[in-house]
């Protein structure tokens, strides 16, 4: 098979898509009640520190869902798992413009990973992700200038 990393990226895209769907299920079960406190409670029983820049953000994230904001953040979690849907279908079947949306927005990241090593340079979780979106951003530039179209050599041959 050509390409199977593309096959593995799109397994990639499509667990994203799960996870938001699943998300999306768990908040709809879980809305009318203290999201806040329930996070709060499963951090500490997880034994995850709260101020960590990740636990202030689920924090602030189930702030909002508990605010009357669910609505909002149903449609845009059904909004990003679609998308994600869309990049594995794409990227699975090869199709050209998602390995170049992937390679576009897998650059994007880097300068907010960049950022995160910067404010914690000691983390390893930092260092380890961007690793991993380098090797991944890499591996799609390879396909790209693997599968890049031929140019027409007949006008440089005839100067």
């Amino acid at each position: 098979m050509k390409f199977e990393g593309l096959h593995a990226l799109a397994l990639m895209e499509g667990v994203k898509g799960v996870i938001a769907l699943m998300l999306v299920l768990l908040v709809y079960f879980l809305s009318g009640q203290d999201l806040h406190a329930m996070t709060l409670e499963r951090m500490r029983a997880l034994a995850i520190s709260e101020q960590s820049h990740y636990a202030q953000w689920l924090l602030m994230l189930a702030d909002k869902v508990s605010q009357g904001r669910f609505p909002m953040f149903t449609g845009l979690a059904l909004l990003y798992a679609s998308f994600r849907f869309v990049m594995a279908y794409g990227l699975w079947f090869h199709l050209r413009w998602t390995e170049w949306f992937a390679f576009v927005s897998g650059c994007l990241y880097i300068p907010f990973e960049l950022y995160a090593i910067y404010q914690d340079v000691a983390k390893l979780s930092n260092w380890m992700i961007l690793l991993f979106n380098l090797i991944v951003v890499s591996y799609l530039f390879w396909v790209l200038q693997r599968d890049k179209p031929k140019s027409n050599n007949r006008l440089s041959s005839s100067f």
